[in-house]
């Protein structure tokens, strides 16, 4: 059979839109939210030369379902087709056309279907990259927390060690008391020894054989004191020495300890901060996928609706084809009145296809992100360190995390102090006192400490070791074997204040004032 050339047959459904309710204008050419324009394209093929008989068929076919419909209202449109189509003979070569028409729209289908199986997959790929983005900036770094586990571990055992050093310095604390003690003692039973050995010599000439022999016996119970002080003396000094012996191990323990507690709190500062920082990317990363994602679901959602149109409007175009080839190999259409129900039955069906409906996923909620608990503040002291032993307490935490603000501008000069004079000297002596001393030299010393001597109360000291003065004249004194620092008054007289206890062995003492 001869064939046509190429041959776009372009289908307006502007009277199946009108006849189903969907157009209620004059025209629906341009109105995007009224009209849907579907396109068929249909290939035959034939010598250029000629007009085949199928151009001729078809003609009256193409120019029916492409003529513009009635400006009527109800059944006008679809009269108009009907009287159009009544032209139009069911030949062989029309069947051929409705069918290659037919093959092309139903090829559509799957298309659409399968377009609809994209968008769903898009909109849960889109949704299931909130996970994603989470659990990749959210994700904790399990190096650095271990770094931080070991880093805590070690200053907690260190604190341990420390405390049973410090238990030690206790006990040696009570035992260089005790040694100090007795040598006191044996010094007193000395000293009253020797007042009862000062016989003038012109005297010894004059003494009885029984005087000298009591003054013997005296000299013996002198040399027996005397001999019992040295003893509890090399005591009292062999106590002090292993004292700071044991106070040496304990303070470089207490250094080791403080060193790595330095070291723990960096490990932590630097768990925070990059954890701060990740939360801080997650917060920006989840708002802008949010605003793709809700753009995407809005994009989803009027495809879904053009979707829905395309396919109810396809199924009536092959509705209508289909019937049209139904009615017979041959014949006038419009003879057939039985075809004219039928195609009135492709107009008021309704091809909605649930199918197409795709749920909208609200975005989910951002997820929380840890909060951070920064060296150094009331929260972390308490969870780290509040169950460390009373005499092995952390140290001052002092770590640099938390940057500070700081001014940028440069402080006035300030200007030179005039010098002081001296005034006077402090010296700490062996007597447990704290001497204040002319500084020109000459005149007496007096007692601004220790004026009862050695021993533990307000007025006494014990082996003190350093002294400073504070702003208001009053003399801070280290009394080194008592374990405390003792704030005594300027005047000299009156009771100290302890103002540091279970110091354990201060050696020296300093300052520091408030600006």
């Amino acid at each position: 059979m001869a064939r046509c050339g190429r041959v776009f047959v372009f289908l307006a459904w502007m009277p199946l839109l009108a006849a189903s309710g969907h157009c209620g204008e004059a025209s629906c050419v341009g109105a995007a939210k009224e009209t849907v324009l579907l396109s068929t394209r249909m290939t035959l093929h034939a010598p250029r030369d000629a007009a085949s008989s199928v151009d001729l068929a078809a003609k009256p076919l193409l120019q029916a379902l492409v003529a513009p419909r009635a400006r009527s209202e109800g059944d006008g449109p679809f009269v108009s087709l009907l009287e159009g189509l009544s032209k139009v003979g069911i030949t062989p070569e029309v069947q051929e056309i409705i069918a290659t028409m037919l093959e092309d729209i139903e090829g559509t289908f799957p298309k659409i279907v399968e377009s609809s199986k994209n968008d769903t997959r898009l909109q849960n790929r889109t949704y299931a990259h909130f996970d994603t983005i989470a659990s990749r900036l959210l994700q904790k770094d399990a190096a650095k927390d271990e770094a931080v586990d070991a880093a805590r571990e070690l200053h907690k055992s260190c604190r341990l060690q420390e405390s049973s050093l410090s238990s030690q310095v206790a006990q040696s604390n009570r035992s260089v008391a005790e040694a100090a003690q007795k040598r006191d003692e044996q010094l007193a039973l000395w000293q009253k020894q020797h007042s009862g050995m000062c016989v003038a010599p012109d005297s010894l000439r004059s003494l009885s054989a029984s005087a000298l022999a009591e003054h013997q016996d005296h000299a013996e119970q002198y040399q027996e004191a005397m001999n019992d002080y040295i003893s509890a003396l090399h005591e009292d000094e062999a106590k002090v020495a292993e004292h700071e012996k044991i106070v040496a191990v304990h303070t470089e323990r207490a250094l080791k300890c403080s060193q790595r507690q330095e070291a723990f709190e960096d490990a932590v500062c630097g768990v925070v901060t990059s954890l701060q920082a990740s939360c801080t990317a997650y917060a920006t990363a989840y708002d802008i996928h949010k605003q793709e994602y809700i753009d995407i679901v809005s994009d989803i959602a009027a495809r879904v609706i053009n979707r829905k149109a395309e396919w109810n409007h396809l199924k009536k175009v092959e509705c209508v084809l289909q019937k049209l080839a139904a009615s017979g190999e041959d014949g006038n259409l419009g003879d057939d009145s039985s075809a004219i129900s039928k195609l009135r039955s492709c107009y008021v069906a309704d091809f909605e296809n649930s199918k197409f409906t795709i749920a909208e996923l609200p975005p989910p909620a951002q997820q929380p992100c840890q909060a951070p608990t920064w060296p150094c503040t009331a929260d972390f002291v308490q969870q780290e360190y509040a169950e460390f032993p009373i005499d092995a307490p952390a140290a001052t935490c002092a770590s640099s995390c938390l940057a500070q603000e700081t001014s940028t501008q440069m402080p006035a000069p300030t200007p030179a102090p005039e010098p002081a004079s001296l005034a006077a000297i402090l010296v700490v002596d062996g007597r447990n006192r704290v001497l204040r001393c002319p500084a020109k030299g000459g005149g007496d010393c007096s007692t601004v400490a220790g004026r009862q001597g050695h021993g533990t109360g307000p007025q006494q000291l014990f082996y003190p070791t350093g002294v400073a003065v504070a702003p208001s004249g009053d003399f801070v004194v280290a009394d080194k074997s008592n374990n405390r620092v003792q704030l005594c008054p300027a005047s000299g007289s009156g009771d100290c204040s302890t103002v540091v206890g279970g110091s354990y062995y201060p050696k020296d003492v300093a300052l520091i004032l408030e600006a």
